[in-house]
């Protein structure tokens, strides 16, 4: 539907959502019998009353009714979006419990491997129950949707905090690695590895804990992982966070890769970047696999030696150098683990818009970088939303109607008549957008036109394990024309052909480097790990 232009056209959409019953609405529109000017002003009503969130009037006045409710849960706003689809802030409709949704992109709904991995992230994190990892509540579908019921943490990701505030002290990052080592030995006794430990992927929360999230690619050290191997993967992870082993082979990882991930995220913590630099995944995958890491203290003097050495050798080339368990790891920062720091302050962890705080506890913001192979790791489809009055689709601000830009607008000038009478609430905490995720050098599009959420799917026939590609426009394979055909000149033929000898003749040398170990001392025995 278009965006409202008129009072009457929001309540009607207002009805239409059923996110208000219609005693309760009719309620608080007797209570204004003055009216309102404009639909901003009865939306701004709407939220100061707390009868809708933020995220409600603004998809509303976007003319957004649909979409709001996923199974049992009523949608408060997106707090999430990454590689594999949104995380939603949801509130169950009987028990009032809120919740984090993961919600599986309908991008990779018909993709076989994308279903099967979030299935098998279910049930993995159905069997846990450690107060440093997030849990998971309930896995559940609505018509097309299929979405995962997760733990919501009222906190903040390691690389939102350190974006916000800076690298944080010695002891209070000692003592954070401590419990996340432990979330690790709680994984590593069940036989998982994370292969995606990164600070996206660590949550800390109001009290201090923290919380390792998003098993999304966990795999077992007993099975082969068919699954991986079966899409063709070779490489999983974050270029800034991956160990060297995790470049050779990542269904052969054990969790000395997972200590590696963290040794890089510990090096973030405290210097405020990764452990190598450069603009290329290239680069950084040669970095990790060659080049030795400048030690934290005399990146940042005031570091602790003993807090560095640690660091260090969890950065190891050779997983044999490395700690070899998570408690091995404990035991070096246990004089860390028994001092706990001061809570995050209320400037480190802003609020969200669904009326509480905190973070997605299922997703990863940075989302996968699209696989050479574009088997598992390509990002949302860029496909636009229409006008289909889902609330779960989105447009950019930039994409709004003029009627909506200059509703939106409206939300902050002062309200009229009745409703300018009532005091103005405080100022909500502000959420600023989440800070670009090391690595990635895009920005997620939104979910695509053709995502129902839950709406009665028309029949169809079934759809292929793999999403067909787009018809390619070019030139036609056979021509009829005889006219002669523009070629390039022989000298920049012959650049091309000697660039490309070049480029596969380093490729080749490398991976030799690679497999027999002259790698500056990487493992010739491939022990892969992926984010």
């Amino acid at each position: 539907m278009p965006a409202p232009t008129s009072v009457d056209e929001l309540a009607h959409l207002v009805r239409k959502s059923l996110l208000l019953e219609p005693a309760k609405f009719d309620a608080f529109l007797a209570s204004h019998p003055h009216g309102f000017d404009t639909p901003a002003g009865l939306a701004y009503r709407l939220h100061a009353d707390g009868l809708l969130t933020p995220f409600h009037t603004g998809q509303l006045l976007r003319g957004k009714h649909k979409g709001f409710f996923l199974g049992r849960y009523k949608i408060l706003d997106r707090i999430g979006l990454g590689g594999m689809g949104q995380v939603f802030l949801a509130e169950h409709a009987t028990m009032k419990r809120r919740a984090a949704l993961k919600v599986l992109s309908p991008d990779r709904v018909d993709n076989a491997y994308s279903r099967e991995r979030f299935l098998r992230e279910a049930r993995t994190a159905a069997k846990l129950d450690h107060p440093n990892l997030v849990r998971a509540f309930d896995f559940d579908q609505d018509g097309e949707v299929i979405f995962l019921v997760m733990e919501f943490v009222d906190g903040v990701s390691f690389h939102d905090l350190v974006a916000r505030a800076g690298p944080l002290g010695p002891d209070r990052v000692g003592h954070y690695l401590h419990q996340a080592a432990a979330g690790l030995g709680y994984l590593h006794a069940y036989g998982l590895v994370h292969r995606d430990i990164k600070p996206a992927n660590i949550l800390v929360d109001r009290q201090g804990v923290v919380k390792i999230l998003d098993l999304g690619l966990v795999r077992s050290e007993v099975d082969q992982d068919n699954l991986t191997r079966g899409e063709g993967v070779k490489i999983l992870g974050t270029a800034d966070f991956l160990a060297p082993e995790q470049a050779i082979d990542c269904s052969k990882v054990d969790v000395r890769a997972d200590i590696y991930g963290l040794g890089a995220t510990a090096y973030y913590l405290l210097t405020g970047r990764p452990p190598f630099g450069g603009d290329q995944i290239a680069q950084k995958l040669i970095a990790h696999q060659m080049k030795a890491v400048v030690p934290v203290h005399e990146v940042r003097p005031d570091v602790p030696a003993e807090l560095s050495a640690v660091v260090t050798r969890m950065l190891a080339k050779k997983p044999a150098d490395r700690y070899q368990t998570p408690a091995e790891l404990m035991t070096a920062l246990a004089s860390w683990g028994a001092r706990p720091p001061a809570a995050p302050t209320e400037e480190e962890i802003p609020a969200v818009s669904g009326g509480g705080h905190g973070h997605a506890a299922a997703v990863n913001l940075a989302g996968p970088r699209p696989s050479r192979s574009g088997a598992s790791g390509s990002a949302i489809s860029a496909s636009q939303t229409n006008g289909s009055g889902s609330a779960i689709k989105y447009y950019s601000d930039s994409k709004l109607t003029a009627a909506s830009q200059s509703a939106a607008a409206a939300l902050a000038q002062p309200l009229s008549h009745a409703a300018a009478d009532t005091p103005k609430p405080a100022a909500t905490a502000f959420t600023p957008p989440p800070p670009k995720p090391l690595g990635a050098g895009y920005a997620p599009p939104p979910l695509p036109a053709s995502a129902t959420h839950g709406a009665k799917p028309s029949a169809a026939p079934a759809a292929p394990p793999f999403p067909a590609r787009p018809p390619v426009e070019g030139p036609k394979l056979f021509e009829t024309d005889d006219s002669p055909r523009p070629s390039a000149p022989r000298s920049a033929r012959r650049v091309a052909v000697g660039v490309a000898v070049g480029v596969a003749v380093a490729a080749a040398t490398w991976m030799v480097m690679v497999k027999t170990g002259f790698a500056a001392g990487s493992d010739p025995v491939p022990a892969a790990v992926a984010p």
